[in-house]
């Protein structure tokens, strides 16, 4: 794998993680892909003046302010309504973009930006956005981010404060999002407002569908796939996405848990005593 691949595949598994944590949380928001084009834009047109570290610092903390006054004002939407919500903001990130030449570059978009990653660094960033979520879905053993996912009204009732884990969880998948976005410019050294939207809605998801939203885990696993194999399927030319949709409309079908989930199923047979006798119903042709 070289270094593009390889940069380019750490980028997807940080936009699986925005996608991952609002979905394990029940919060369907799919505001990650505007801030993706929100962290992206703020590194592109800072990094000259002000150095990678204090635009990257900027794009996060920026993403961070949007994304609690987004939650606030979309905090009695939930399910449908919520994702429609986001998916109109992710939209207008993307026509600000293209119109706001001045700006942006319309839909021309902007060159010329300095690169300053490397593998090393991006795989540093993904490491940091790794702890993160592990340590907030760590948080009592999960069972606070479950609960809120499950049964919103029982949880209330536990005493957790869905209010306040609702609006954490869309600041973090902002954050993670912005993050993923701020290092596309630093990589490239090219953005446009096409590389944002709906498309990106659609990556994320992706992502994790493939590997599956139970951990950090399967957005590491839905990356490599999406970003390996497109790559593979090159022998089959102009049928190669339409390859690459079938399987993922497989996996939706026969593996909604993901492939992370599909492993746990079959480690779990696995681990039946080789001894115990087979149940009435698994002796029965």
């Amino acid at each position: 794998m070289d270094e593009t691949l390889l940069m380019t595949g750490l980028i997807y598994y940080i936009v699986g993680l925005a996608f991952q944590v609002v979905l394990r949380s029940g919060v369907f928001s799919l505001a990650a892909a505007g801030f993706w084009g929100i962290g992206a834009y703020t590194t592109a047109l800072t990094v000259q003046d002000l150095g990678w570290p204090v635009a990257v610092l900027l794009a996060l903390l920026l993403a961070a302010v949007l994304a609690l006054v987004l939650a606030v004002a979309l905090g009695r939407l939930r399910g449908l309504y919520l994702g429609m919500a986001t998916i109109a903001f992710d939209l207008l990130v993307v026509s600000l973009a293209f119109g706001w030449d001045s700006l942006t570059g319309g839909a021309l978009g902007l060159y010329g930006i300095p690169r300053a990653t490397t593998p090393w660094l991006i795989g540093a960033f993904a490491g940091l956005a790794t702890l993160a979520v592990a340590l907030v879905q760590s948080w009592a053993g999960g069972r606070f981010v479950d609960a809120l996912r499950t049964d919103e009204p029982l949880a209330r009732s536990l005493g957790i404060e869905t209010g306040r884990l609702r609006v954490s969880m869309s600041v973090l998948s902002a954050v993670l999002g912005a993050l993923a976005g701020a290092l596309i410019p630093l990589t490239f050294g090219i953005l446009g407002p096409g590389d944002s939207g709906f498309s990106l809605v659609v990556l994320g998801l992706t992502i994790v569908v493939i590997g599956g939203s139970g951990s950090w885990v399967g957005p590491a696993v839905g990356a490599l796939v999406v970003t390996v194999l497109p790559e593979l399927l090159r022998f089959v030319e102009e049928w190669r996405d339409v390859v690459y949709g079938a399987l993922v409309i497989l996996m939706a079908l026969f593996a909604p848990s993901g492939l992370i989930g599909m492993a746990g199923r079959w480690r779990t047979r696995g681990r039946r005593p080789g001894n115990a006798p087979a149940s009435t119903s698994e002796g029965v042709a």
